[in-house]
């Protein structure tokens, strides 16, 4: 068993040398400069090189055999604003996927582990290789919305309180940029909105198009909010400020969500790590007296 795995291991690099050779100095691929890297996550940029070489190939047919996920995969970089084609995301899953089996073979192997847990633990290491990329867009995916819904009901108040003192939308828009901070996700998209005002897009046009960017309801509601009061002639202050003050409500319905699921995130690590010691500090003094008074002797 172990010397059929160390062959299929030697075959499949017999197979993928060559072909990263000839990929490195015969194929097409992007190159990383083309693309805004500042948002994407670091395991994409340090092995870009490595999925560039496969991208074409795996990448694509994965890519036409998945559409349901390339869309929801495609979505989620367009949320977390990854600059980065689907394919590469499935070319990554392949790969690592591939990496992890032979890994984990290999340690198999070495540690000298039944011909059970041979198959047993690179299929696990295969499955997380192949879960752990799609889950890393995932996580920036909410980690930016949470950013931005963390900071839209200041930026709302500050923009409020711009238009009172008498600038307009745009000119407090603008301010709100200025005096933020530029890495802040937020920051970006109203960057993009203002540009996409400046090149002739509504007002309108503009936060429709940022709301469907981020997809956060909140923000979609607030969107809507000013959409109607600039088409019926109402005060945009004010329904800013009760947009703002709602969307502080939601931020704050998030914190008690999270806060709730505490109790049962703490459940595994508790079984893990807490409930094993109770029953050896409980279990221990209780199994020493009774093979002190002989019990223990009796129940052999």
């Amino acid at each position: 068993m172990d010397s059929n795995i160390i062959t299929y291991i030697l075959v499949f690099l017999i197979v993928f040398v060559p072909y990263v050779f000839v990929q490195t100095f015969m194929g097409r691929r992007v190159r990383l400069d083309e693309y805004q890297t500042e948002d994407m996550p670091s395991l994409y940029k340090m092995s870009y090189w490595l999925l560039s070489l496969f991208a074409e190939n795996f990448g694509k047919l994965m890519k036409t055999l998945r559409p349901s996920k390339a869309r929801e995969i495609a979505n989620n970089l367009k949320i977390a604003n990854i600059k980065m084609d689907v394919v590469y995301v499935f070319t990554a899953q392949v790969i690592f996927s591939v990496l992890f089996i032979i890994v984990s073979s290999l340690f198999a192997i070495t540690m000298g582990v039944d011909k059970l847990w041979l198959i047993i633990i690179p299929s696990i290491s295969g499955f997380i290789g192949w879960v752990y990329p799609a889950v890393i867009i995932e996580g920036a995916r909410e980690e930016r919305q949470v950013a931005i819904i963390k900071a839209l009901p200041f930026a709302i108040d500050l923009i409020a309180s711009a238009m009172r003192s008498g600038l307009d939308f745009s000119a407090a828009l603008r301010y709100y940029v200025s005096m933020s901070n530029k890495d802040s996700p937020l920051t970006k998209e109203f960057k993009v909105v203002l540009n996409q005002m400046e090149l002739g897009k509504t007002r309108i046009e503009a936060l429709e198009s940022m709301a469907s960017r981020i997809e956060i309801k909140e923000f979609t509601s607030f969107a809507g909010a000013v959409i109607h009061g600039t088409e019926v002639g109402a005060s945009i202050v004010e329904t800013m400020c009760i947009q703002g003050e709602e969307m502080r409500k939601a931020r704050f319905a998030i914190a008690e969500r999270k806060a709730a699921r505490a109790p049962s995130l703490m459940i595994l690590p508790i079984a893990i790590f807490i409930m094993p010691a109770f029953f050896v500090i409980i279990g221990a003094p209780i199994l020493i007296r009774m093979q002190e008074t002989g019990v223990g002797n009796l129940l052999k």
